[in-house]
Formats: C-alpha cells, structure tokens, sequence
C-alpha cells in the first residue's frame, strides 16, 4: 500500500456552494426580466441547490496501491483508474476518476490474477481542500501524484 488517505466532509466546499447559489440568487434581484422569469430562475437555484447536496457524494477514503486505486464510499467500494487531468495546488486538488470494469486476462490456457482495466465507467471526482484530510495526507499525496505514473500509459484516453 502506497497511501491510504481518510477523508472528511469539507466545510470550506460547503461554505463555498452555499454562498455561490446565494449571490446567484442576490444577482436576480438586479437584473432586468420580467418577475416571472426571475422567479423561475430563483426556484430552479433552489431545487440546484438542495439536490446538489444529495447527488454529490464524496467518498469516506482513497486507497493508493500499487496494482490498485480503490474509493471508499459509505455504502460500497470501487476500484477506479486515475485519470490525467488531475488539478493539484497548495490548497486545492481535484482528482477525476473512471471505475474500472474488471475482466479476467487470459494468457493461453491460464487466467492470469491481474484484472484488466476498461475505463468505461462512471467518472467521480475527488474535491480536497484544506479541512478534507490530514495535512500530512495531503502532501504524501501531492508528491505520490507528481512522483508516481499509476500506470496511466498503460489506460489510453
């Protein structure tokens, strides 16, 4: 095991969401259309807002491996394949991920244990901020995405 990184529900990203669907909001009130329109608009930011919350999960752990990327969520676990476009900054890392759709390899007559990995499933992304994880977990995992490939020549885009 490479890192295992623990994750926690961020305040920050829900402080961030909250405030841009309430200037959204405050922006309505100056602009120039007609009450019902704005109304429409005002509601659907609400309904945004409110199934937002319910469609996002993030997952409660990252497990880096080095045969495996595997998220945690409460009610399940999927091995995934790290794709190129993370973004990593000091304070921010965004992380995209496609589950891998697992099929045995068979070399001749033997099936060989390493699964093979299709990245034709769904995509998650990986929001951290500063009050996501660990400080330590964070730069172990800022250098182990500069430093380590996870075998993404192997997986064409």
């Amino acid at each position: 095991m490479l890192l295992k990184v623990e994750l926690t529900p961020s305040r920050l990203l829900q402080a961030v969401v909250v405030i841009s669907h309430l200037l959204a909001l405050v922006s309505l009130l100056f602009t120039e259309m007609s009450v019902l329109l704005s109304f429409g608009l005002a509601a659907g930011l609400v309904w945004h807002f409110l199934l937002a919350r319910r469609w996002y999960l993030q997952p409660s752990a990252i497990l880096f491996s080095d045969d495996l990327i595997r998220l945690y969520f409460p009610d399940r676990e999927i091995n995934v394949v790290l794709e190129r476009e993370c973004y990593c900054t000091p304070w921010l890392q965004m992380l995209y991920f496609r589950e891998c759709v697992q099929n045995a390899v068979s070399i001749g007559s033997a099936i060989s244990p390493i699964p093979a990995c299709r990245r034709h499933g769904a995509r998650h992304c990986v929001i951290l901020l500063a009050d996501s994880c660990h400080v330590t977990a964070r730069r172990r995992l800022a250098v182990l995405l500069r430093w380590h490939r996870f075998g993404l020549d192997s997986h064409p885009a």
